[in-house]
C-alpha cells in the first residue's frame, strides 16, 4: 500500500494539499480523474519525489522504486526510438529493448527519429522509455494524450500484464474504463470526491 498522510503543499499562496491523506493499492492500475488544475499532477510529482510536501508523510514508494512519465514527451531529437529505450535500460536487464517498442505498438520504428513520429507516436515512445526503466511503480501523467482510444485500451491491457503498480492521470473515458479503479478528485486544495 502507498500511503500519504496529512500532506501539506503549496505553490506560494496557492494551497494544493491541505492535510491530505490517501491510501493507494499497489496491485493493478489506478486512474486519477478530476478537473484541470485540481492538483493531480502535483500529487503524482510528490509521490515521485519531484516535490517535497511541507509536512506529512509518504510511505510505500520512493524515487528508487518508481518511474515518472511527464506530461511532455521530453524526447531527444537526435536519438532514434530504439536509442531512447537503450539509454535508460538497466545494464543487467535480459529484456530485448525492442520489446518496449512492441508493447506500445511502435514495432518497426526503432530507427526513427522523434521528429518523424506523429504526436501520438511520440507519446507512446515516451511511455515505452518510461517502461524500460523497469521500475515496479509507474507514475504516468496523461500517458495517452494524442493516442487513439482503441490503441490506448490495448496498451493498458499490456501494462496490466507487466505486473507493476500503475498510477495514471487521465480524462479519457476509455482509459478510465480500462483501469482497475478510478479515484475521483477535486480541488484545490485536493480532496477525494
Amino acid at each position: 500500500m502507498i500511503r500519504i498522510e496529512n500532506a501539506c503543499f503549496a505553490y506560494g499562496e496557492k494551497v494544493i494539499l491541505d492535510h491530505f491523506s490517501l491510501a493507494l493499492e499497489t496491485q493493478g492500475i489506478t486512474a486519477l480523474q478530476g478537473p484541470s488544475a485540481c492538483g493531480k499532477t502535483t500529487l503524482l510529482r510528490i509521490l515521485a519525489g519531484l516535490e517535497q510536501p511541507e509536512s506529512g508523510s509518504i510511505s510505500g514508494i520512493s524515487p528508487k522504486n518508481s518511474a515518472f512519465l511527464f506530461q511532455e514527451n521530453r524526447l531527444l531529437p537526435w536519438r532514434t526510438a530504439l536509442q531512447h529505450i537503450k539509454d535508460v535500460r538497466p545494464r543487467n536487464s535480459a529484456v530485448d529493448p525492442g520489446t518496449y517498442l512492441e508493447l506500445v505498438e511502435l514495432a518497426g520504428e526503432g530507427g526513427t527519429l522523434p521528429g518523424s513520429l506523429s504526436g501520438g507516436m511520440g507519446r507512446r515512445l515516451a511511455l515505452a522509455r518510461c517502461l524500460a526503466l523497469e521500475a515496479p511503480i509507474l507514475l504516468l501523467d496523461e500517458p495517452f494524450t494524442g493516442v487513439d482510444r482503441e490503441r490506448a485500451v490495448r496498451i493498458i491491457d499490456r501494462l496490466r500484464s507487466l505486473d507493476r503498480t500503475v498510477i495514471l492521470i487521465s480524462h479519457d473515458e476509455a482509459v478510465l474504463t480500462g483501469a482497475d479503479r478510478v479515484l475521483e478528485l477535486e480541488g484545490p486544495p485536493l480532496r477525494c470526491k
